[in-house]
């Protein structure tokens, strides 16, 4: 068609990147090794679609305000990154199909 100025765009694919934070909890029993297999498998994955980590850190164990999945204190972890806005519902599914994670979040930082 004249005029049509080439293939189309796939929608989705030239999505802005905003910064997001993703905390959560693991089981206060998780040795250094273990929480760091845990950062980098959110880090691949948000690299993976699209997305870069600026920050992937263990916090501190803490007690928990209750008790969650049977723990009465929990590992915190934080990882920042800047994604394409479908990257926080992969971190999200990944949340909620891991065994190891106590409790997860993803929240968008105020820029």
């Amino acid at each position: 068609m004249p005029g049509s100025g080439g293939a189309p765009k796939s929608r989705g694919r030239h999505m802005k990147n905003r910064n997001y934070e993703a905390l959560y909890i693991l089981p206060s029993n998780f040795d250094d090794a273990a929480v760091q297999a845990s950062l980098d498998t959110f880090k691949k994955a948000i690299e993976e679609n699209g997305g870069s980590v600026s920050k992937a850190a263990k916090w501190d164990t803490r007690k928990l305000a209750y008790k969650i999945k049977g723990h009465t204190e929990g590992i915190y972890c934080l990882v920042e990154f800047s994604a394409p806005p479908t990257v926080p519902e992969e971190v999200r599914r990944l949340f909620r199909i891991s065994d190891e994670i106590i409790r997860g979040r993803v929240f968008l930082r105020e820029e």
